[in-house]
């Protein structure tokens, strides 16, 4: 048996982010499903080849890893300038994020299955899913002003 040269960790900050994506992902999944079913003109999701399934599953996930790799860059935002984020530059940040990947992935609308009418369309979704967003990660408190 080796011999221990480091202490025994006492926090798992990787776990962290799996609850962080897997809740990010059923926010976004759920988000979408109400879209298109309240919105079906203005939020399309599937294609001729891509179920609507599929295609919220593929939005959601790609929703969520973008929201999960942009996390370290808010910290060296912080860090630039020695300051803590409060929750409201969060929220305008991921509103941002969240703004600019949907209209990126409804111009890959073939791959992704995600359509939308307008950037209008866009901006509202975006509002939405970071309000949303931001209630289900209260809960973990990701922000590094603990």
């Amino acid at each position: 048996m080796a011999a221990k040269n480091y202490p025994v960790p006492t926090e798992n900050h990787g776990m962290t982010y799996v609850f962080v994506y897997a809740t990010l992902f059923f926010v976004n999944a759920l988000v979408l499903y109400f879209a298109h079913l309240w919105f079906p003109t203005q939020v399309v999701m599937g294609t001729v080849s891509l179920s609507q399934l599929w295609a919220t599953i593929l939005v959601s996930s790609k929703l969520a890893l973008i929201g999960i790799l942009t996390m370290p860059f808010f910290t060296a935002w912080e860090i630039k300038r020695k300051e803590i984020l409060t929750p409201l530059h969060w929220l305008a940040g991921y509103l941002l994020i969240n703004v600019t990947s949907i209209w990126l992935l409804s111009r890959f609308s073939e791959v992704y299955g995600l359509g939308i009418t307008s950037w209008v369309v866009a901006l509202s979704l975006g509002f939405v899913l970071n309000l949303v967003q931001g209630f289900a990660m209260m809960g973990f408190n990701v922000s590094p002003n603990k």
